[in-house]
């Protein structure tokens, strides 16, 4: 009876914990199974599969969360905290003893897992084989597994749709007097691109407050430069709140020319919320036996910790994700600990993503035709505190405050011609190079392409050029060895190897 009343009592200091910080409240366990039918993974041995949600709060009161963006405007409990949920995915070894004791978390891509293509050399595999693995052919090469990563995943994008295995998360509506905030927005789209050609509709990220024309406006222009050419009141029409149409019935919208629509939008999610709980599952992954109802840590070992450390990985989207998780301060928990060790994004460029405002939408991303008004690169650009030379400010992406991770970029020859990648290593003017710390490494994989992966050939697809085969997955793989050697040995990775304005220069990226 005692040992059960210390249990009960430990569960409450956790549960009280747990409501005067912002942290995971609720684990639920939805499935656990076997990988590969038990396809055992070297010294590792088999895997199995973790599914299921995060359920946490946040303090909007908390100084640390006055950096997200409409939180204050979230719907709260009766203990004053703001509530979400994510869905979460893991595999680990079937006996985490086994296992290497680093959990390595990916961030998913609006939606989509990644490792199979960026790691595993799974190829053109699909999204269901990609965001689902159950076999032996899923595991790919097996590189992870091989090692002993503990791997996961967990949804920080509330408007990713269900289908074809994605993961996604439940943030609240930002309210004023009561309602759904609305504000006047701007929508781009384009079809024959990132939409499929030949369509006559076209879903909006928001819906319309009011569907009365008279208080929007369409336009298309052919290039970013061209004069917006106004779509007459009479050609074009709101199907409903959250689909347009060109007028009359039936016709198409015209590919890759791009369509702008100003109207009066609502039901915004607080999306950068994303980012404290990305911290909160991590770190309640990392450091808690139990959730506040006693649900057991499923990464805890006959109640020990089987995680000693961590690192995030991020391509593209989630490279650029993590650039701003760091720029945020998200790397510290709400005790003061730091949430990744080690830090890796591949193709972020000098990006972040346009997540953390009013009206957000994070699958966007400046290419050479669209998207070019949406925020994606802006200062800080560099681990090294720079000046901008605009606004007079001085900063950088990391925090000098004990919670920075170890950081590694690599970026594609793509990156240097869209992405800005070279404001990593130069100062905002592009004057000078910078001599970076040596907490971090800025890594060229020259000659490969953005969505580089194993498996590519060089069929050019819609395209009317071949496209590039060459895969950077081997540095990647190898990266992940010197990430796990600097956090567990402090053996540092090789001095970085990237475009400079005067390579006859040494740069101080080494020990």
């Amino acid at each position: 009876m005692n040992r059960n009343l210390a249990v009960t009592g430990a569960l409450a200091t956790l549960f009280l914990c747990a409501q005067a910080q912002a942290r995971v409240t609720e684990i639920r366990i939805d499935a656990v199974e076997p990988f590969a039918d038990n396809t055992s993974f070297g010294a590792a041995g088999p895997y199995v599969r973790i599914k299921g949600i995060a359920k946490g709060e946040l303090d909007p009161k908390a100084p640390e969360h006055a950096v997200i963006v409409d939180l204050d405007k979230a719907p709260r409990n009766a203990r004053g905290m703001v509530e979400y949920e994510v869905d979460i995915f893991i595999m680990r070894p079937a006996d985490p003893a086994k296992g290497n004791g680093i959990l390595f978390y990916e961030v998913l891509n609006r939606g989509n897992k990644q490792l199979g293509n960026r790691l595993h050399d799974l190829g053109r595999a699909g999204a269901l084989a990609l965001n689902d693995p159950k076999t032996q052919q899923h595991a790919g090469n097996g590189f992870l597994f091989e090692r002993g990563y503990t791997i996961m995943w967990s949804g920080w994008d509330p408007d990713v749709s269900r289908g074809q295995a994605l993961m996604s998360a439940r943030f609240p509506v930002a309210m004023e007097d009561g309602k759904p905030m609305v504000r006047r927005i701007r929508e781009e789209f384009q079809v024959g691109k990132r939409r499929p050609a030949g369509a006559e509709t076209v879903k909006l990220n928001y819906p319309a407050a009011s569907t009365d024309k008279a208080k929007a406006r369409l336009t298309m222009r052919d290039r970013q430069t061209d004069a917006r050419v106004e779509v007459p009141a009479d050609g074009w029409a709101f199907d409903d709140a959250q689909t347009v149409r060109l007028l009359p019935k039936g016709t198409k919208f015209s590919p890759i020319t791009i369509y702008e629509l100003w109207y009066e939008a609502t039901d915004a999610k607080v999306v950068g919320m994303g980012f404290p709980a990305t911290r909160d599952v991590v770190s309640f992954l990392r450091h808690e036996r139990a959730d506040s109802k006693g649900t057991a840590n499923p990464l805890a070992v006959s109640g020990s910790m089987s995680i000693r450390n961590t690192m995030a990985f991020g391509g593209s989207q989630s490279g650029r994700y993590l650039r701003h998780f760091i720029e945020l301060g998200m790397n510290k928990d709400s005790d003061g600990r730091r949430v990744f060790d080690g830090v890796s994004t591949h193709t972020a460029g000098a990006g972040k993503v346009f997540g953390n405002h009013s009206f957000g939408e994070p699958d966007r991303t400046f290419t050479q035709h669209e998207d070019h008004l949406y925020p994606e690169n802006w200062f800080p650009f560099s681990t090294v505190s720079t000046t901008d030379p605009f606004s007079g400010k001085s900063g950088s992406l990391l925090r000098g405050d004990g919670s920075d991770p170890l950081f590694i970029q690599t970026n594609t020859s793509t990156e240097f011609w869209q992405k800005g990648a070279s404001l990593i290593s130069t100062d905002p003017a592009g004057l000078r190079d910078l001599a970076l710390p040596d907490t971090t490494r800025v890594y060229m994989i020259a000659g490969t392409q953005h969505g580089g992966g194993g498996g590519n050939t060089p069929a050019p697809g819609p395209c009317a050029n071949p496209t590039n085969p060459h895969s950077p997955a081997a540095a990647l793989r190898a990266l992940v060895v010197r990430m796990e050697e600097w956090i567990t040995k402090g053996i540092a990775p090789p001095p970085a190897a990237t475009r400079r304005l005067r390579p006859e220069v040494p740069s101080n990226m080494g020990p």
